[in-house]
């Protein structure tokens, strides 16, 4: 968790300077940290792959309530989307696409929060 709060912290920090695909990265690898988070309290392992779709797929693992899963696995299938597009695209984002993934990551966060002690 701690990981995810730095990787928050780096975004604001980002934002506040305008320097948006930075923002949008760090936000991203807040929600993987996170989901990692709960991967580790709940099953014991994290994602490893290279693809971190499969940080999704381990919310599935967590033998929570399907609704729930889902409505989190959606932010952070949003965040996980625009990732490529911060980190190795040619289009540059803008202050639009930071608050978006702020968005997801925040709402992401809140649920993953009540779910760790």
């Amino acid at each position: 968790m701690r990981r995810s709060d730095e990787f928050e912290r780096a975004a604001a920090h980002a934002a506040g300077l305008e320097d948006w695909n930075a923002a949008v990265a760090n936000a991203v690898h807040s929600g993987i940290s996170m989901a990692d988070a709960l991967a580790v309290f709940y099953l014991g392992k994290r994602s490893v792959a290279q693809a971190h779709e499969e940080s999704v797929a381990l919310l599935h693992q967590l033998g929570m309530d399907r609704k729930e899963i889902e409505r989190a696995e959606s932010h952070l299938t949003k965040l996980l989307k625009v990732k490529n597009l911060a980190e190795y695209e040619e289009r540059l984002l803008g202050q639009r696409d930071s608050g978006q993934a702020t968005k997801h990551l925040e709402r992401f966060k809140a649920w993953a929060q009540g779910k760790l002690p």
